[in-house]
């Protein structure tokens, strides 16, 4: 069994259907990662500098998807909101203290089967904020420095070279640009 899926294993989760709706269910982390998965809330935050780049980082090796690009992802815990969830994930991952404006701009669901017995099976919510602070990396969670990328190249490069980014970045992309933000956010 694929042990990065499987660390804080008692976490409890948000149970979801495939359009986001929660059922009211909490469902371990270990559960909802062994397949076939129990379908989970979890979320993706696209942090958006002034310069209309993305705050992105390299997955460390002991985190599923090493070495790919990717934005800031969580889980939605059982005694969280997701406002406080996000803010978790900004704190831990970047080192954003601050309360940003969270925009959501929508969801997508997904099933990835890793053929060791673990698996993601979740409704994403992707979620952006703007924020030009300071950004202190956790080494728990990345490769060396965050990197700025400009929005309209990784939008490009995750239609023409999706393997540089994890699966849900891709498929978060597609809701980015339609909310408009990839052009207004100056």
């Amino acid at each position: 069994m694929n042990k990065k899926l499987l660390d804080r294993a008692k976490q409890k989760l948000r149970v979801t259907d495939s359009s986001g709706n929660e059922t009211g269910k909490t469902v371990e982390r270990a559960k909802a990662h062994a397949c076939p998965g129990v379908k989970h809330l979890a979320f993706l935050v696209f942090v958006v500098n002034g310069s209309n780049e993305f705050v992105l980082h390299k997955r460390i090796a002991k985190k599923v998807g090493s070495n790919l690009l990717d934005s800031p992802v969580s889980h939605v815990l059982a005694n969280e909101t997701l406002v406080q969830a996000v803010h978790r994930c900004l704190k831990h991952e970047y080192g954003i203290s601050e309360k940003l404006e969270i925009k959501k701009l929508g969801g997508f669901s997904y099933e990835k089967d890793y053929g060791d017995g673990t698996c993601e099976n979740e409704y994403c919510l992707v979620l952006s904020v703007n924020y030009s602070g300071g950004i202190k990396p956790n080494p728990e969670e990345m490769e060396g420095a965050v990197m700025l990328m400009p929005v309209p190249e990784a939008v490009s490069d995750s239609k023409n070279c999706p393997e540089k980014f994890e699966v849900w970045f891709n498929l978060a992309i597609p809701i980015f640009e339609k909310s408009g933000l990839a052009k207004s956010v100056s």
